[in-house]
């Protein structure tokens, strides 16, 4: 009898399904601009002085129809909704959209819901008083209004309310079968693949940086003075590493063991600031940190070696 033995791939040659690890979002977040753009000539025209013009109602051209705090409460929770998306993603440039592991995907769109919940809370508190708006802004100013402003604004609050919008959708990307078009969307795969381990690592980079500065008490980048090492900053150190490890989907290993090594060793769940006042610890925290730092930043051989393995690796 003879024995075939088949060899199988190691996990280094495995490939990694882009779309099976990560997908694509698009977030589409829209408001009332609550303005209108006017130039001097137009106000000639409706015999106005421009030099006499409400200065709460006009500025550089453009003619607020509500008041500007209004419109800044939903355009808040709009920053913060791409602030919290950013902050879980890496922006895919080939189809401007942003990527997000799949294993994030849940919690990011419970947490979009639930934002997405606040604004339109808001945007019906908006809708509700806005016909007190228009009236109070009438009864100010009265020629102008009639003049300038009153063809302006949304005929009803449903039209009014239409022009608000939260939503996203998820997608990928599926292969083609055309050989120029295949090529060159891998050639996007691959410039993203390498654009999202320099993220991570640039990110890594700074955390180590800012790490070092609060426990050492030195100033980081631009501060003009020293910030203290608080439980607040320490959460938060404790947090970039377990978001690394939950990003970190193209098995960038070595950094993700040496970033969970350091938490185990200098931040466990009991670690508080003065733990770490010693300077015995001060220096072991330091120089952890630099070599952490060291390999984040490697951009030699070794460095191109695992990014070009990856590009080749992964596919979609």
């Amino acid at each position: 009898m003879t024995t075939t033995v088949v060899e199988t791939p190691t996990q280094a040659d495995q490939t990694i399904n882009l779309f099976e690890v990560g997908c694509l979002i698009n977030l589409g977040i829209g408001t009332w601009s609550g303005t209108k753009m006017c130039t001097v000539a137009d106000y000639k025209s409706m015999g106005l002085d421009s030099n006499k013009l409400p200065v709460d109602m006009v500025n550089l051209g453009k003619k607020l129809l509500v008041p500007k705090a209004e419109l800044q409460i939903m355009t808040k929770i709009e920053q913060r909704a791409r602030s919290y998306l950013s902050n879980w993603s890496i922006a895919f440039k080939a189809v401007n959209s942003h990527f997000i592991p799949t294993t994030m995907l849940p919690s990011v769109e419970a947490h979009l819901e639930g934002l997405q919940e606040e604004f339109f809370k808001c945007v019906d508190s908006f809708v509700s008083r806005f016909g007190d708006m228009k009236k109070t802004i009438q009864q100010s100013h009265g020629e102008f209004w009639d003049k300038c402003l009153k063809t302006h604004y949304p005929s009803n609050p449903a039209l009014l309310r239409e022009k608000f919008k939260f939503d996203w959708f998820i997608f990928e990307i599926k292969e083609t079968s055309e050989d120029k078009s295949r090529q060159k969307m891998q050639e996007q795969v691959g410039n993203f693949v390498e654009q999202y381990v320099d993220v991570m690592r640039t990110e890594t980079i700074e955390f180590c940086g800012l790490m070092t500065a609060r426990v050492n008490g030195q100033t980081y980048k631009d501060e003009e003075k020293p910030k203290e090492l608080t439980p607040r900053s320490l959460s938060m150190f404790k947090k970039y590493v377990d978001r690394f490890k939950q990003m970190n989907i193209f098995g960038d290993q070595e950094i993700e063991t040496m970033l969970t090594e350091f938490n185990s060793q200098f931040m466990d769940v009991g670690t508080v600031p003065s733990d770490l006042d010693s300077a015995a610890i001060k220096k072991g925290v330091t120089e952890t940190l630099e070599a952490i730092r060291k390999k984040a930043a490697s951009q030699g051989e070794e460095g191109s070696k695992f990014i070009n393995s990856l590009k080749r690796k992964v596919v979609i």
